[in-house]
């Protein structure tokens, strides 16, 4: 998923444990893996939320346009 590849270039691996946190959301990031179980639209704003949460605003723009 581009959101995380994004972050991890700019936050490192915190970027994954972040991600990690999100319901519905399985990595295996190893293998570059990413299965989003439930509603799609929903577990990417969640993941959108928390990199808000901690890293503000910016870390939106990062992830607007992204694919997933």
């Amino acid at each position: 998923m581009s959101i995380i590849r994004e972050q991890e270039g700019i936050i490192g691996p915190v970027a994954l444990e972040q991600a990690r946190k999100v319901p519905g959301l399985k990595l295996d990031w190893p293998k570059h893996e990413v299965v989003l179980e439930g509603n799609k639209k929903e577990i990417v704003e969640k993941l959108v939320e928390q990199y808000e949460y901690l890293f503000g605003q910016a870390s939106v723009e990062v992830c607007k346009n992204k694919d997933n």
